[in-house]
């Protein structure tokens, strides 16, 4: 593979994981928030939202990290 198509996967890599990140920060914040409005409880959920997005994040991660050094061998 010619190094600009390698460093361009890794490009792609990046934005992708900013992008699932972002994203699921966002809906866990939306999600939480709208439990805490219907169950009047006051930020539990929205952490709680939070902290979900980020560790499912990182789990997206992880797991495209494995397939890149899989498709890398």
């Amino acid at each position: 593979m010619s190094n600009s198509k390698n460093s361009l996967k890794y490009v792609y890599f990046g934005i992708s994981f900013g992008t699932t990140m972002a994203v699921s920060i966002y809906f866990g914040f939306k999600g939480g928030a709208w439990l805490d409005n219907y169950f009047g409880t006051k930020s539990v959920f929205m952490l709680l939202g939070v902290l979900l997005g980020v560790l499912a994040s990182f789990k997206s991660l992880l797991t495209n990290l494995k397939r890149l050094d899989k498709n890398k061998n």
